[in-house]
Order: structure tokens, then C-alpha cells, then sequence
């Protein structure tokens, strides 16, 4: 569970920002919890998950839960189990819903969910059936859309949920896979964003270019030739501008 957590052992706000991408707290809860725990990330993240249940039929989410879970692990949903869930839910696990419903439901792992997570997941939204989560699940997608705020955490869930377990850093494939799946109608120069990697980067995405590319990608009127080059991006932002404009001056020759 905690090999996601790089920075267990990093300063104060590097434990700050490890609590708040795990556990999806504010930056005030996040500093407030580990306050208690002397700053000690896994104590914070045991404290998290072991606190009381919020109110509502907690054995029939449970009973919901048993439904998918793996026979061989009661406690888990497994990968077999996950496409039961989908199935019932009616949504294709390539598709946006089931990131909502992976970030909701407190999964760490792509394709994985444990019991205490998933149930505190559908009790927060008040479902305890599949009916209701479906519900649930639309109305967060409608809000995903119209919500700066709420889209920017699902955003940053994502880099998490994408990554191989033990891994630092997002696979390309799997990066532009859900840049795909998060930008599609936010940024105009994605296309050109997900060739320009497959022919020039061919490496990982760290956790600082996948923050920032969301603040780049969002920017409004965004201008190649009034790009701050000079400004805190990462450096394969500069080159994919760089990109841009080479494409641009082709086109005019």
C-alpha cells in the first residue's frame, strides 16, 4: 500500500503533498493529521482509513462489495472482479466514469479495490446499491465538467492511479492514455502534445511534468510566440512549444 508514498521519508511538505494525493485531503486536513501523528505519513494514512464509517447501511454496501470481491482475498477486488463491477455499472473501464468511480471508491492500484476504502467510498456518497453509484457516478461526471477545482484532483488521482506499483514516475503510454481521457475537450494542442512525446520523449512522465503540463494545458489564449520560456515549466514543455513553432514556420514555407 505505501511503496506509492516516495516521499515518506522527504521533508514537511513533501509529506504534506504525499497525504494530500493519496488520501485526497486539503493541504489544511493533510497538515492537521499529521500534526498528530509527529508527521509520520504511514500512522497519518492508518489514522485516515481506521476512522469511523460514515452513517448509512454499512452491511449492505458490504454485502454490495462481496459481490466482486476475489474468493481467494474476501478483502479485495481483484482485476476478474473489477470487470463484474464495470459490467454491472454499465461503463467500460477505458473510459472517464471508471476513473471517478477508482478515485471514489479509494482505489490505489488500477483494477484493485479493498474492502474499508470502497465501502467508506459509497457510504460518502450515500449509495448502497448499484443503482445509486451509477447515479452517483453521472452526477460526478456532470460536475468533472463544470468544476475547476473537483477536475483538478481527479486530474492529479490520475498520475497515481496510472502508475505501476513501486514505480516513481507514469509510463508514456500510460500517461497519454489518460491525458487522452482528461483533455480531450480542455486542450487544443493535444494531439500534437501526444505525437511530440512518442517521437521525441519516448521516456516517463515525473509527478512535476504531469502537475504542471495541467496549468500549461489550461492556460487561456495560449500564444506559441508569447510562451514564457523564462516562466517554471519543466523543460519538455519549452521543447514542445519549440516543437510547435518549428511546425508553424513549416507550414509557412
Amino acid at each position: 500500500m505505501f511503496n506509492k508514498l516516495s516521499s515518506m521519508n522527504g521533508s514537511r511538505d513533501e509529506k504534506t503533498r504525499a497525504l494530500m494525493d493519496v488520501a485526497s485531503l486539503s493541504q489544511k486536513d493533510a497538515q492537521m493529521l499529521l500534526k498528530q501523528v509527529n508527521w509520520d505519513v504511514q500512522q497519518a494514512l492508518n489514522m485516515y482509513y481506521e476512522k469511523p464509517l460514515p452513517k448509512g447501511n454499512v452491511a449492505k454496501v458490504t454485502a454490495l462489495f462481496d459481490k466482486f470481491q476475489d474468493p481467494e482475498q474476501p478483502d479485495v477486488i481483484t482485476v476478474d472482479g473489477t470487470i463484474e463491477l464495470c459490467q454491472a455499472l454499465g461503463m467500460d473501464p477505458t473510459h472517464l466514469e471508471f476513473l471517478l468511480a477508482s478515485y471514489h471508491l479509494g482505489s490505489e492500484q488500477m483494477g484493485e479495490f479493498h474492502r474499508k476504502p470502497f465501502v467508506n467510498g459509497c457510504l460518502s456518497m450515500r449509495c448502497e446499491t448499484i443503482e445509486q453509484l451509477k447515479a452517483a457516478l453521472a452526477q460526478l461526471h456532470a460536475k468533472l465538467m463544470s468544476d475547476q477545482a473537483y477536475f483538478r484532483k481527479i486530474y492529479n488521482y490520475a498520475f497515481l492511479f496510472g502508475r505501476q506499483n513501486g514505480q516513481k514516475n507514469l509510463a508514456l503510454d500510460a500517461a497519454i492514455e489518460l491525458w487522452k481521457l482528461l483533455l480531450a475537450s480542455r486542450f487544443s494542442h493535444l494531439d500534437q502534445w501526444t505525437t511530440f512525446l512518442e517521437a521525441k520523449h519516448k521516456k516517463a512522465i515525473s509527478k512535476d511534468t504531469w502537475t504542471l503540463f495541467l496549468d500549461f494545458a489550461l492556460q487561456p489564449n495560449f500564444d506559441v510566440d508569447t510562451h514564457d520560456a523564462e516562466g517554471a515549466w519543466p523543460i519538455l514543455i519549452d521543447e514542445f512549444v519549440d516543437y510547435l513553432k518549428q511546425g508553424e514556420d513549416a507550414m509557412e514555407t
